[in-house]
Order: structure tokens, then C-alpha cells, then sequence
């Protein structure tokens, strides 16, 4: 099993259970433990690439919001729907990583969100300047606010009450319907 895959299969593991043993993500992954372990030592080292895989995936999935400062408000539209189909996925697999303590302890994972989030506060002040978003929500507000979505998508698909072809059109509608300016469409043409 190629790396990628591997980290893919856990983070889905664990994205049903946070607290899964090694001896579980083993068997989830339809591997034996030895074999894992060869490879991860530790349930922490584990847990420490999938996070750094998740912020190489999440990297990819921003690449929507490098609009230039030039761009209008059907290019930002645009955008804004390509970043929410482009994140869904990622936030079914590495959502979870935003929550464990173990995760959020590591430089190399604070460093990768930390650039993300600088990258989609550039793309959201963005679109407050266009006027397709709301100015007076903060804008680390707004990216929060869609990140909380994404993870109520991804946990309402595990739970087996939401479609997950329905879930990108219920973030970003649920997203739009908040962020908006009251003067603004309410959705994306």
C-alpha cells in the first residue's frame, strides 16, 4: 500500500473514532498491526503523518482561493464553490486532526495551519472588498464558520443522516445563507 493511501485509510479510521488503538487502525486499514508499527512505530507518529498529510491534502484544496487581488465577484463565486467541493472531502478524512490534542501540538502541523489560514483570510477579505461576503463578521469568523460546517457535513454523512451528495450543496448554501450581505444574492448563480 502506497503511503498516501495508507494515511488516507487511517485518518477515515479515525475519523469515526478519534480514540481507535493501533491494534483498530490496523485492522480498519485491512493490515496487522506488525505491519503498521513497521512503518509507525507509535500511535502518536501515526497520528503526526496523517496530520501532515492533511495539511498537504488541505494545501491542494485551497488552490481556489489564490485568486489575484484583481479578481470580480463571478471569478470569487466561482472560487468560493471549487473551494467548498474541493474541502468536503478532506474534511471527511482530516477533520478530525483539528481536535486532537496530540496533533495540535506538533510545530510542523500549527506551521501548515497557519498558512492556511492566512491564505483563506486573504481569499475571504477578498470577498468582503467584492461585497459577496458580510463585513462585519470578522473574517477568521467566516473561515471558522465553514470549517464548522464541513465537520457537521462530514459527522452527519458517518452518522448515516445525510447523503453525501447533498452535503457540498447544504455547506454552501447554509454558508451563503450567513455570510452574505444582506444586499447580496443569497446564492451562487
Amino acid at each position: 500500500m502506497r503511503e498516501e493511501e495508507l494515511l488516507d485509510s487511517a485518518a477515515r479510521v479515525l475519523a469515526g473514532d478519534h480514540s481507535a488503538s493501533m491494534v483498530q487502525i490496523a485492522a480498519g486499514i485491512g493490515t496487522s498491526r506488525a505491519t503498521l508499527s513497521r512503518r509507525y512505530a507509535t500511535r502518536e507518529a501515526l497520528l503526526k503523518a496523517v496530520a501532515v498529510r492533511a495539511i498537504h491534502v488541505v494545501d491542494a484544496c485551497l488552490t481556489p482561493a489564490d485568486l489575484p487581488q484583481t479578481a470580480d465577484g463571478a471569478a470569487f463565486d466561482a472560487a468560493l464553490e471549487q473551494l467548498v467541493r474541493d474541502l468536503m472531502p478532506a474534511a471527511h478524512l482530516y477533520g478530525f486532526t483539528s481536535r486532537d490534542a496530540t496533533v495540535l501540538a506538533d510545530p510542523e502541523f500549527r506551521a501548515g495551519v497557519d498558512r492556511q489560514d492566512r491564505r483563506a483570510l486573504g481569499f475571504i477579505a477578498l470577498g468582503q472588498r467584492l461585497g459577496r461576503l458580510r463585513t462585519d463578521m470578522p473574517p477568521y469568523w467566516i473561515w471558522y464558520s465553514l470549517w464548522g460546517l464541513l465537520d457537521a457535513a462530514a459527522e452527519g454523512v458517518r452518522d448515516g443522516h445525510l447523503a453525501p451528495r447533498e452535503t457540498g450543496r447544504l455547506v454552501l448554501q447554509s454558508f451563503l445563507g450567513g455570510t452574505r450581505p444582506a444586499s447580496g444574492p443569497a446564492t451562487i448563480p
